[in-house]
């Protein structure tokens, strides 16, 4: 494959060979191209995206379930006669069943922002939507 660069003051031609894995950097002092070594593990792995992918889906359930839990106490203190949380209640503060669906929402967001780190965000993003359809 060639590649043709053009400069304001020059055309420079580069050939780069694709059957070699190497990392080509652009020396702007001597207008040069210099190959690299090769990168040693691919980024995004197969294990690495069923890792991703794992905690991606392991987060939008433990979101979604978070939802519920902290929903159903908030529901049992208004059947209790309590003051709703909307009109500046804060009896949900004493209750652990709002408290578990905190600390659960918790850890699906850091089960979330684990799974950038393994997997692409074009495969991670569209499931943070599974949460959604757990509630």
């Amino acid at each position: 494959t060639v590649i043709r660069l053009l400069c304001p003051e020059s055309t420079t031609t580069c050939t780069i060979n694709s059957g070699k894995a190497t990392n080509w950097t652009f020396n702007p002092e001597n207008n040069s191209t210099v190959a690299g070594p090769a990168l040693a593990t691919d980024k995004w792995s197969k294990s690495n995206f069923w890792i991703g992918l794992s905690l991606a889906v392991l987060s939008a359930f433990l979101i979604g379930g978070s939802v519920i839990l902290k929903k159903k106490a908030l529901l049992r203190l208004a059947t209790n006669g309590h003051t709703r949380a909307g009109e500046g209640g804060h009896g949900y503060l004493k209750d652990w069943l709002w408290w578990g669906g905190l600390l659960t929402m918790g850890g699906g967001e850091a089960a979330n922002f684990a799974a950038y780190m393994f997997a692409p965000a074009t495969v991670v993003t569209p499931l943070g939507a599974l949460s959604v359809l757990f509630r």
